[in-house]
């Protein structure tokens, strides 16, 4: 036998069965014992309540819907956070190791909780590029003669990875984000091991989460009923100290009465109790949900091979950045191509000396005449040397 025939048969026989898948679920009914968790989860809907109501107060006193916004964003964060931190303590429960602490669970939710919401994102992305893509191929399907050829094929092929798409993002990698990052992975971590889960779990993990749901929904209808039936029959022997107008509605008569501005005390003593008590109510069945999904992630995630996942993630994360440094070299060489090209440098010519003309030579000074005879005299002569004619 071969190695890889041995190595599958060994994974199938580490894979849970049916009744292995169903005894994991209800285990997750005991999540009620993890008293911490309860706390916890009880304090984070009425810190998010208090946060929410304090502000839309406020805006409502001020006339300002930003103030009321701004509260519904807050108690939402709490919300975010408190149930993140809760979820950290019901995986260190399905693990079966040592409890963190309320203050502990808290701080790692505020460390590591913002990788659920940049897991979920990146999940988005990865659906809306499909969907454009497909969009795209489908408008190229508008083309005469081979498009109605093109889309006989296109049609079934987009219907089917969109299909694929969205029943794996919304049954598999949402809800497994959560217990992924719960066990201390990266975004890098989770989107791998979330993508080898779609591709080999799909199935298993579906089924599982149907068990899951149906588990949770019948205590969760279980619990309600018992508490009910109490709190009718306790409405009812409260007649003398409630009055018959405030014990209508299943005991809910006194806060109807609170929310109209009325009601005794004694009502809204019983109808803030009541109140309580079907929060806490509901804080089971949600304890029930959120250790159930971190037992299916284990049981899924036993006997898989995150590092091949994550070493096959990486080199296409490596090639996809390869591509685009080289298509932006590519761009850059073409835009190098096209550029104009600059005029070709001129040599420096020498400055020319302009040539001033010569300077006429300024003629000598007419020679002085006599102007009886015309013979040379000088300048100072009184009279002519020759024919003593009188100069001056």
């Amino acid at each position: 036998m071969s190695d890889t025939t041995q190595s599958a048969e060994d994974r199938t026989a580490a894979r849970p069965g049916l009744s292995a898948t169903l005894a994991s679920m209800l285990s997750a009914t005991d999540a009620f014992k993890n008293v911490r968790a309860i706390v916890l989860l009880g304090l984070t809907f009425v810190a998010s309540a208090l946060i929410g109501g304090a502000f839309a107060a406020l805006g409502a006193s001020t006339h300002s819907a930003v103030i009321g916004f701004l509260g519904v964003l807050l108690a939402l964060a709490v919300v975010f956070y408190g149930l993140n931190a809760v979820g950290i303590m019901m995986m260190k429960d399905a693990q079966g190791t040592a409890q963190h602490a309320i203050a502990d669970a808290v701080m790692l939710s505020l460390y590591t909780s913002h990788r659920v919401l940049v897991v979920a994102i990146l999940e988005g992305l990865i659906v809306l590029g499909a969907v454009l893509v497909i969009a795209l191929v489908l408008f190229v399907c508008k083309v005469p003669v081979l498009g109605p050829i093109l889309y006989t094929f296109v049609f079934p092929l987009s219907a089917i990875i969109l299909g694929v798409l969205v029943f794996s993002l919304f049954y598999v990698m949402l809800p497994l984000t959560g217990p992924a990052v719960w066990t201390g992975s990266t975004v890098f971590q989770v989107i791998a091991r979330l993508s080898l889960i779609v591709r080999t779990r799909l199935v298993e993990v579906v089924l599982s989460q149907v068990v899951l749901f149906f588990l949770a929904g019948f205590v969760g209808l279980l619990i309600f009923g018992v508490v009910g039936i109490g709190v009718m029959m306790t409405a009812g022997m409260s007649a003398g100290i409630l009055g018959a107008g405030e014990i209508g509605m299943g005991g809910m008569g006194g806060m109807m009465a609170m929310m109209q501005g009325g009601g005794s005390g004694y009502a809204i003593a019983g109808a803030l109790g009541g109140g309580l008590l079907f929060a806490i109510a509901a804080v089971i069945p949600a304890l029930i949900l959120t250790k159930g999904i971190c037992l299916i992630y284990l049981n899924t995630t036993r006997d898989l091979d995150f590092a091949a996942s994550e070493a096959q993630l990486g080199d296409g994360l490596a090639s996809v950045k390869r591509h685009a440094d080289e298509a932006r070299e590519r761009a850059r060489q073409l835009a190098e191509q096209h550029r104009p090209a600059s005029p070709a440098a001129v040599a420096p010519v020498a400055p020319v000396t302009p040539v001033t003309p010569a300077t006429p030579a300024t003629p000598a000074a007419a020679a002085l005449t006599c102007p009886n005879c015309q013979t040379v005299v000088a300048a100072d002569d009184v009279f002519c040397g020759n024919c003593a004619h009188k100069l001056h």
